[in-house]
């Protein structure tokens, strides 16, 4: 696969190819092995590119945005991973009523033009790391609200040919929308998110920025945002309790596996203290999944993408 991607790539391709590239510089848990290849597109015609060369080396995939929600083993991936933090970043005001954002773009950069433009609704997303696309892929959100709730459209690009020969852009509102928590129903197999336009409310800029900024503070003083991490580890198991509450209830506040640690101050977080592994982090998640099944009767289901060899 490398052989090919080395031949082929300087002349048909606009963005970046590494090889046997640490994943770790591409996560947000700083943890992670090589990928055989890391392919960072610019464009359609790029991301065209990269579906014919996934069809001529029969390459396993995985799509990266800013690597805010993966754990990456600690033996790497062995295919291609495509970094889609460069792919589109647009963000254009459609009309007073909705906005248009690439799926590329952060979500920081996002929260920024809304508080200068004063476009109210984004707020559901402060303290969400990571990119428009990837918050879609999740249905990210806080105790504000979820992208359900706020997206009006979503274009997604295929990636694997048989998905959708001749490469047109499929998109889906309304009722196709389709959600449950912390997971889209809809996205199909081989497609890729290209695009989104968002429902918005025109409000003045410096109450826009009020209320970003008072959400992010609150962030600052209940996650533990000195230490690397993937954000919240397991979706809450519902009936009104918390995943915190149940590693609390467990006694695992402050646990520790190697240089993984769940967070002393949201238990919630697995922290990389400094040099831990994909196994030490594993180690932790298995042990609280394994717990709270057996002594609480609750299962504990994991937000954060494990991937790898």
């Amino acid at each position: 696969m490398q052989e090919w991607f080395r031949a082929n790539f300087k002349a048909n391709f606009s963005g970046e190819v590494l090889f046997d590239e640490p994943l770790l510089r591409h996560t947000y848990y700083r943890i992670g092995g090589p990928a055989a290849v890391l392919a960072t597109p610019k464009s359609l015609r790029d991301v065209a590119w990269l579906r014919a060369a996934i069809t001529a080396t029969s390459s396993p995939v995985f799509v990266l945005g800013a690597g805010s929600n993966v754990l990456v083993s600690d033996a790497g991936f062995s295919g291609l991973v495509i970094r889609s933090t460069k792919m589109n970043t647009e963000l254009t005001e459609r009309n007073s009523r909705s906005v248009r954002a690439g799926a590329g773009l952060s979500i920081s950069a996002l929260l920024r033009r809304a508080m200068h433009e004063g476009w109210s609704g984004f707020e559901f997303l402060c303290g969400i790391p990571g990119t428009v696309g990837g918050a879609i892929a999740m249905n990210a959100g806080t105790q504000l609200g979820e992208v359900k709730d706020h997206v009006l459209r979503v274009e997604t690009v295929p990636l694997l040919e048989a998905s959708k020969p001749g490469g047109t852009p499929i998109a889906f509102e309304g009722a196709d929308l389709r959600f449950e928590y912390r997971r889209n129903l809809f996205l199909p197999a081989g497609q890729m998110i290209w695009a989104a336009e968002w429902r918005i409310t025109p409000k003045a800029p410096g109450e826009v920025k009020l209320a970003v900024e008072s959400a992010l503070a609150r962030r600052k003083t209940t996650q533990p945002l000195e230490f690397p991490s993937c954000g919240s580890v397991f979706k809450n198991p519902g009936a009104g309790t918390s995943a915190w509450q149940v590693i609390n209830q467990l006694g695992l506040r402050g646990h520790r596996v190697g240089n993984a640690q769940f967070s002393v101050k949201h238990s919630n977080f697995i922290v990389n203290l400094g040099g831990a592994t994909a196994a030490d982090v594993k180690a932790l998640i298995s042990l609280a999944q394994s717990r709270a099944k057996a002594e609480l009767g609750i299962a504990l289901e994991c937000e954060v993408h494990c991937i790898g060899d």
